[in-house]
């Protein structure tokens, strides 16, 4: 356990000893089911405060930071909560409230809270849901650019490889770096044509001589491709 893990448990342990002290010290004229029940509506409200006191919000190990989200509705919510709760335990103790009325009434606060919680959370997976979608988008676009980094290497070594066919393949390595995520269907349909014209490609060049022509047109058709790609 570390020194920072170990004192904020402390300051918890502490801050629930304090609450409980106070209301046993200063609460003697209150029920003792007023007072257990103020005293948990108490530890509920310190205990997040605590949370966002002593831990962080947002975890840095999901890229997704679905945490984002989800805060403007649970501040919001807990806010709110909090400060009707604690409205209604003083009302309670200046007005002597039966326990009763208190209890329906910090049950409704409750309620109120667990439904903020549903909606910080359908708000966070729609957060996730959206990172998700932009990392396959941009999955395509990388996997795109590897493939021709790596057909680029294998034409290095290439012997004979026509001079207009080698220039036009190196213009369309340097045109990928201007290629946008692939965003729909479209984009895609095109992405699978590119990766497919360079493996024929890479075929061809099996023998330079014998297939000059047809590596030249190849790769004329896969300048194609990518002029369309890039309209996506």
């Amino acid at each position: 356990m570390t020194a920072k893990r170990f004192y904020n448990i402390l300051a918890i342990l502490l801050g629930y000893g304090l609450i409980i002290g106070g209301f046993l010290v200063f609460g003697e004229s209150l029920e003792n089911k007023v007072k257990i029940l103020d005293i948990i509506v108490s530890c509920l409200i310190f205990t997040q405060f605590v949370q966002f006191s002593l831990f962080p919000l947002i975890n840095f190990g999901d890229s997704s930071h679905k945490e984002v989200g989800m805060m403007g509705i649970h501040i919001y919510v807990l806010n709110f909560c909090c400060i009707i709760s604690i409205g209604i335990m003083l009302y309670g103790i200046i007005y002597h409230i039966p326990f009763k009325f208190q209890l329906m009434g910090q049950l409704v606060v409750l309620f109120i809270l667990l439904v903020g919680r549903v909606a910080t959370l359908h708000a966070g997976e729609k957060v996730r849901q959206i990172h998700r979608k932009e990392q396959v988008i941009m999955h395509g676009k990388l996997s795109l650019k590897s493939v021709m980094d790596d057909f680029m290497d294998d034409i290095a070594i290439v012997k004979d490889l026509d001079p207009i066919a080698k220039q036009k393949l190196q213009n369309i390595h340097e045109s990928m770096r201007f290629l946008s995520p692939s965003s729909n269907s479209e984009a895609l349909r095109y992405d699978e044509q590119f990766s497919q014209s360079v493996e024929d490609l890479k075929i061809l060049m099996r023998n330079t001589n014998l297939n000059k022509e047809k590596i030249l047109e190849e790769t004329e058709h896969l300048e194609r491709i990518l002029s369309r790609r890039k309209k996506y």
